[in-house]
């Protein structure tokens, strides 16, 4: 049988205009874009700095994994990208073990100059598992 994937859009992210998905399925596996630190309606960036960001981040990870019934509990490999790591680490360490405060998945952390907007601290990608149903 012909394995085929499934591209999955939370209700939450009204732009259907984009030329990627938020999250595939394919073979027992969740892939989710990467997610930014703003809104997925408004768009508008969260205040309040990295940690706030990293939240939203997750948050929208989450809202990704559970369209296409998985959830962040279900995280193998989250990738993290920060513009300013120096700074930013540690307080998006205490974020990461908020949402994965047992049995965290590999992750990996990458400074980066830019994101797609202005202002955007963080942005993360992650591959969960899909439950049997």
């Amino acid at each position: 049988m012909a394995k085929t994937k499934l591209a999955v859009r939370p209700p939450t992210h009204v732009r259907a205009d984009r030329p990627y998905a938020p999250g595939i399925v394919y073979d027992g596996l969740i892939f989710c874009s990467g997610a930014t630190g703003s809104n997925p309606s408004t768009k508008e960036i969260e205040p309040g700095g990295i940690k706030p960001q990293a939240r939203r981040v997750f948050q929208n990870l989450d809202l990704i994994a559970k369209a296409g019934g998985s959830s962040i509990d279900q995280a193998l490999k989250v990738t993290i990208f920060l513009t300013d790591i120096t700074n930013d680490f540690g307080p998006m360490n205490e974020v990461f073990r908020e949402f994965f405060p047992d049995n965290p998945p590999a992750r990996s952390t990458v400074g980066v100059v830019a994101l797609a907007r202005p202002g955007l601290l963080i942005e993360a990608e992650m591959i969960a598992a899909v439950p049997d149903r």
